[in-house]
């Protein structure tokens, strides 16, 4: 009896989830017919004007009965948090802001690495220039030279390699893409962890997560509005560029701690991974 039932069941079940998709399609394809008779028969007003025909006193309370029949129809999960939002409120997209942010921050660091070069390659150049000009300029090409004179030329042969293999690393535009990728991509993901975080609770949590993470979003925001100022030499705005970047990557450091204690919660959290 046993092994005869046990088909039975299984028959009844495959068949059931057969259906639901189907009897949950047919509820949507009510509901939008319902929509239809609302859009066709409700009035642009809500309270009738004066000598208002029976005849359309009529229709929009037909229009108000498909309404709330249209409601009734669509899927109970379309009400609350609990897969309203689908994927975007599973544990896969959960994991997505923990797992990129880390990425950032050594991202971050890398771009650092890149600005600094870059730096150095411009400082090196400055300090080319001024050597040549302690250099003579009326000086006799057959005379001997004073030692003055070998020393600063020397340490010019000696910055000019060195300038040139800067050079070669193409440090500033490497620090430019960089810089692009980490800010569209930093902003982006901060602010799809806040909405991942609503879509799976329907709140937000106040704390010192949230708060470091807006401060470096703006600092983001405000170094990378000061390389117009930059590239046209303004040394405050280049040495305010680098306090500001020096500030966000501490903010993030301390950040990183709080953001695993989160994702292990979110991990350990019995929601669907889709």
């Amino acid at each position: 009896l046993g092994s005869v039932s046990f088909p039975c069941r299984f028959s009844r079940t495959c068949t059931m989830a057969a259906l639901r998709p189907r009897s949950r399609l047919l509820g949507h394809g009510l509901a939008l017919l319902a929509c239809c008779v609302v859009l066709r028969d409700l009035s642009s007003v809500f309270v009738p004007p004066p000598g208002a025909s029976d005849t359309q006193l009529r229709g929009e309370a037909v229009g108000a009965a498909s309404l709330a029949t249209a409601s009734l129809l669509l899927p109970s999960e379309a009400w609350a948090k609990g897969g309203a939002w689908g994927p975007l409120e599973g544990k896969v997209s959960s994991l997505v802001h923990p797992f990129i942010m880390p990425l950032l921050f050594f991202t971050t660091l890398y771009t650092g690495f890149l600005g600094w070069q870059w730096r150095q390659t411009r400082l090196v150049g400055v300090e080319l220039s001024d050597l040549r000009k302690q250099l003579p300029k009326d000086a006799d090409p057959e005379a001997e030279p004073s030692s003055a004179v070998v020393a600063i030329k020397a340490q010019i042969s000696e910055l000019d390699a060195q300038r040139k293999d800067l050079v070669q690393g193409k440090f500033k535009d490497k620090h430019f893409v960089t810089s692009s990728i980490l800010l569209g991509g930093g902003v982006f993901f901060t602010v799809y962890g806040v909405f991942n975080t609503w879509f799976r609770t329907e709140k937000l949590f106040p704390g010192p997560h949230l708060f470091a993470g807006a401060a470096i979003v703006v600092l983001w925001a405000m170094s990378a509005a000061l390389v117009p100022f930059m590239e046209k030499g303004d040394e405050n705005a280049r040495n305010a560029h680098i306090a500001l970047n020096v500030l966000n990557l501490a903010l993030f450091a301390w950040q990183l701690p709080t953001g695993f204690e989160i994702a292990q919660k979110v991990w350990g959290a019995g929601i669907p991974w889709i």
